[in-house]
């Protein structure tokens, strides 16, 4: 089964988060997407919002979750 995504997310996660696309279920693809969020996607100096990355990974989450 392959995960469900637009051509604009699997871009992203080329450049960024190669391994989201290893995963075998949209359940992995999602929990290491919010890992990478998580480490990543926040920004200084508090880190309660997100980044330009983290914006644009959350998209990408958004993405998979709701087409899968």
């Amino acid at each position: 089964m392959s995960i469900i995504m637009t051509d604009n997310s699997r871009e992203f996660l080329e450049k960024n988060v190669p391994e989201v696309l290893e995963a075998k279920t949209a359940r992995d693809a999602l929990d290491v997407l919010e890992t990478f969020i998580e480490r990543n996607g926040f920004a200084p100096p508090d880190y309660e919002w997100y980044n330009e990355l983290g914006r644009e990974a959350q998209k990408v989450y958004d993405d998979i979750y709701l087409s899968n």
